[in-house]
């Protein structure tokens, strides 16, 4: 199944494990958790295998009790080992040219993360894409929680049209916000869900951003014949 014909105006990124690769980051951070409470750490692979969304739902996959530990407490434990080492973490390959040519079509291009808003414009300034956006949607507090509340204030804020705009995302949880919201979805399989997983979801996945620049290119070209 590939992006539909009719053409977007604008694109919506997801940023963690779509515009960064946090993925081995995230990992080590959960590991330091895990490792205090002498439950199971997890490889990469077994990490993409059981992440998604409501975060405290993971958290008990992986093991946490959470009637001892509220996922807020867990959140910040989380944070405190993770945020310092985001700044140091790059852009997937392909970002930039994606969001180059992204522009070139003129498209009207936003971020929508479940990150906390002030690290979010943070990390997008240090990464030097900041300037491609024209608003940045995070979340209040580093909970994590769905991004979907503050994908509708974007739609209706930004006077988005659900027809012709485009969500790109990296897990399972990206389609149910992009259905919600009524628009389009693409999910890239390089980030924190396994390309396996993101085929079941029955929406467009690509392996790569590479991979999805193309199509953007050719529905871009189809609609303006």
């Amino acid at each position: 199944m590939g992006l539909r014909r009719e053409g977007f105006d604008v694109v919506i990124w997801d940023f963690n494990g779509t515009l960064v690769d946090d993925l081995d980051l995230v990992v080590r951070a959960v590991n330091l958790q895990l490792a205090a409470r002498s439950l199971p750490l997890l490889t990469v692979d077994r990490y993409r295998e059981v992440f998604g969304f409501p975060i405290a739902e993971y958290y008990r996959r992986i093991g946490f009790d959470l009637s001892a530990e509220p996922i807020e407490q867990l959140s910040a434990e989380f944070h405190a080992a993770y945020a310092p080492g985001l700044m140091g973490c790059p852009l997937h390959p392909g970002v930039m040219d994606a969001l180059e040519q992204f522009r070139a079509f003129g498209a009207r291009q936003f971020v929508l993360s479940a990150m906390e808003e002030k690290l979010l414009h943070s990390a997008l300034a240090r990464l030097g894409i900041k300037r491609f956006f024209e608003a940045l949607y995070g979340l209040a507090d580093r909970n994590a929680a769905s991004k979907l509340k503050r994908g509708r204030e974007l739609i209706t804020d930004y006077r988005i049209s659900p027809q012709t705009a485009l969500l790109i995302g990296d897990t399972d949880h990206d389609a149910e916000v992009a259905e919600a919201l009524g628009i389009s979805v693409a999910l890239v399989g390089a980030g924190h869900q396994s390309i396996d997983r993101l085929q079941t979801v029955g929406c467009p996945v690509y392996a790569s951003l590479e991979q999805l620049t193309p199509q953007f290119s050719a529905v871009s070209k189809a609609s303006s014949a």
